[in-house]
């Protein structure tokens, strides 16, 4: 019943979107829900299990009913599944989310399939669509073109994308795991969350034997207010300039204010 890379946004194209419809529904209403291990008189034969805390099922029924509220139609589940004993939430395929709807913004965390349509099959106003949210775990496009599907994923605010799949980021732990904005931060697996259980310091020497670092007087205490100024302007100029006749103005510069 739950999964944290989960899709809940389904952004479907208007002109597909019937025939989607169609197809999915049914898919979703054949889903068995139930205690996915064989005891207490369950068979285990199942494909929606519960979800772990009594809260979120408030917070599932309480985005649903504020979408229905508003206009979206459910076209199956909705509601908790009451010939079941737990936390059960039924399957749910809702469609005709607006953006006033708070289901549109905030993470559901249950078995509920927002649809959201695409006007004029437009690329540019599903990107927007897309990042108009907080939260940003994982993504996918499907697409019979992979090269449009690559280009509308790279427009696309997530930690993680896939073309033409689902979560297979995470069988692939040679990938870092993680989101952006309200998804959180910093990654498992990878290169990236080894280092996130290391120690990481900064540690720095003279490398030129016989030069020492020390600080310039026109910078040392007390500071010369003639030359610190002028001094500390043309070190910047120095180091981080971009063109080499500014780096060329900056080191006159500190010859003039030493």
């Amino acid at each position: 019943g739950q999964n944290c890379c989960g899709v809940e946004r389904l952004f479907v194209y208007e002109s597909i979107q019937s025939k989607f419809l169609s197809e999915i529904v049914p898919k979703v209403e054949a889903l068995r829900q139930g205690v996915p291990i064989a005891v207490c008189g369950n068979d285990g034969d199942v494909d929606c299990g519960a979800m772990i805390m009594p809260a979120q099922m408030d917070i599932v029924e309480a985005l649903v009913n504020d979408a229905i509220e508003k206009g979206a139609k459910v076209h199956c589940g909705g509601k908790r599944n009451k010939s079941l004993k737990g936390q059960f939430f039924e399957p749910t395929v809702i469609s005709g989310i607006t953006p006033d709807m708070r289901i549109s913004k905030e993470e559901v965390f249950g078995p509920v399939m927002c649809v959201i349509t695409v006007p004029n099959d437009s690329d540019d106003e599903c990107i927007r669509l897309i990042n108009d949210c907080n939260f940003g775990l994982g993504s996918s496009v499907y697409s019979a073109s992979q090269d449009r599907g690559m280009k509308i994923g790279n427009s696309i605010r997530s930690g993680m994308f896939t073309v033409n799949d689902f979560g297979v980021n995470y069988l692939i732990q040679s990938l870092p795991f993680g989101g952006v904005k309200e998804s959180g931060f910093g990654r498992f697996a990878g290169p990236e969350g080894l280092r996130a259980c290391c120690l990481e310091r900064s540690m720095v020497k003279d490398r030129i034997w016989g030069v020492r670092t020390s600080i310039p007087p026109a910078i040392n205490y007390p500071i010369d207010a003639r030359k610190g100024l002028p001094f500390g302007i043309s070190l910047v100029k120095m180091f981080y300039s971009e063109s080499l006749l500014a780096k060329l103005a900056g080191i006159i510069g500190l010859i003039k204010s030493s």
